[in-house]
């Protein structure tokens, strides 16, 4: 979820080792080579927030929609073989208990979404599902919770056990903050950016632990970050954060953290937002932000689900105004994480419809092939740009699998 969400809590609250590619680029590969590498890879993004569409507009991601960045015709005309579905409640707009409550209905979209298209998708649980489904030519879709405060405001001992509940309604990572802190550990988009794990959020991590579902440390501050992945004794995973050597945003992760997750044995999965690529175009949007009066289009709106349409349109409103990033932005990234952490720890985490803008060239989920031709371009081997289209994430799932232990009272 992007940090432009930052702004809504302001307004809001207010108001209520070295890589192949080292060296000279390679020539262009042939444009059938790189399709045909990428038609046999299976793709995963770990981070697209079109979930909330289902819930807040009611969108049929069946049918290929007007506008947006997501749907299942484009998913397929792009290659993209898995995609975890976001679900995130805006904690300003659906405080304490309200927020668990409604992460309980974007699980029910989700569960609708297969159930009226069974024939064609299929929501997996393992890596060897995302493999089957892929072999079966069907759209495969995971799901991962953004932010601890989805887990409500109950009691320690009830938060512990919700985890079991998502998890059983298929949640294979959660993101510990989001851009709020909460009671799990300090967040990189408030004033907890100093503040580290808490004593409950290690036992989350414990548990989560247990259960096989992914630590996921994007958001987070820079101190729960490092606490997170040593209390981890399982590979964590970065759904959707960029380097912050080359965007230097709190959301992205430093080189320091990117040799971390490479430790853990975990991955960084790279965020297509702009304002995650290029920190010149994040200020020029910040400066547009302010000037905005978003405060109006809240005190204007009849409920959450209007004020979360109407930001989000202005938001995009804003974005549109400023010159696109090229998609190449993205491959630097890549390129950057691959260099410093190794080839198995990079991933794609793309936020579509998280973000209200995306790079030029890599629009929407039917733009992926150019990521693997970008890849091949660059010196990139086959071996090496299946890892990091979904083979690193599928090895990172298969860990988690592999380590979890039977905590089911």
């Amino acid at each position: 979820m992007s940090s432009r969400r930052v702004v809504w809590s302001a307004v809001l609250f207010g108001l209520w080792p070295l890589v192949s590619c080292a060296g000279k680029p390679a020539l262009a590969p042939a444009r059938d080579d790189a399709d045909s590498l990428h038609r046999s890879a299976i793709v995963v993004d770990t981070h697209d927030d079109v979930t909330q569409r289902l819930v807040v507009e009611g969108v049929n991601l069946a049918a290929r929609l007007p506008d947006g960045q997501t749907d299942i015709p484009r998913m397929r005309e792009g290659g993209l073989d898995a995609e975890f579905l976001s679900v995130f409640v805006p904690p300003m707009l659906y405080p304490g208990e309200k927020g668990y409550a409604q992460s309980l209905v974007e699980l029910d979209a989700i569960d609708g979404l297969v159930a009226a298209n069974r024939a064609s998708v299929v929501l997996a649980r393992t890596a060897a599902a995302v493999r089957e489904g892929a072999a079966q030519g069907k759209t495969v879709f995971l799901i991962g919770v953004e932010g601890g405060h989805s887990l409500g405001d109950a009691p320690d001992a009830e938060l512990l056990e919700r985890l079991q509940t998502l998890y059983d309604r298929g949640a294979r990572y959660m993101t510990l903050t989001w851009s709020s802190s909460n009671r799990l550990g300090g967040s990189s988009g408030d004033d907890g950016k100093s503040r580290g794990l808490t004593d409950l959020g290690r036992r989350v991590v414990a548990r989560m632990n247990d259960l096989g579902m992914l630590v996921d440390v994007s958001h987070v501050s820079d101190a729960t970050f490092f606490d997170a992945v040593y209390a981890s004794r399982l590979p964590v995973i970065a759904s959707h954060s960029s380097a912050r050597a080359l965007a230097d945003r709190p959301r992205n992760m430093t080189d320091d953290m990117l040799r971390a997750v490479r430790d853990n044995g975990g991955a960084v999965c790279v965020n297509f937002g702009p304002e995650f690529l290029d920190a010149a175009w994040a200020e020029k949007l910040d400066a547009l932000e302010k000037g905005a009066d978003l405060g109006a289009i809240a005190r204007q709106a009849s409920g959450p689900k209007e004020a979360q349409a109407a930001i989000w349109h202005k938001l995009k409103e804003l974005a549109a105004s400023l010159p696109p990033v090229p998609a190449s932005r993205v491959v630097d990234h890549i390129e950057h994480v691959a260099r410093v952490a190794g080839i198995d720890h990079v991933c794609l985490g793309s936020d579509f419809d998280g973000v209200p803008a995306a790079p030029a060239g890599l629009e929407d989920v039917s733009k992926m092939p150019f990521l693997t031709r970008e890849l091949l371009r660059r010196g990139f081997s086959a071996d090496d740009v299946r890892k990091v289209l979904g083979e690193n994430v599928l090895r990172v799932l298969e860990a988690s699998e592999r380590g979890r232990r039977d905590v089911r009272r």
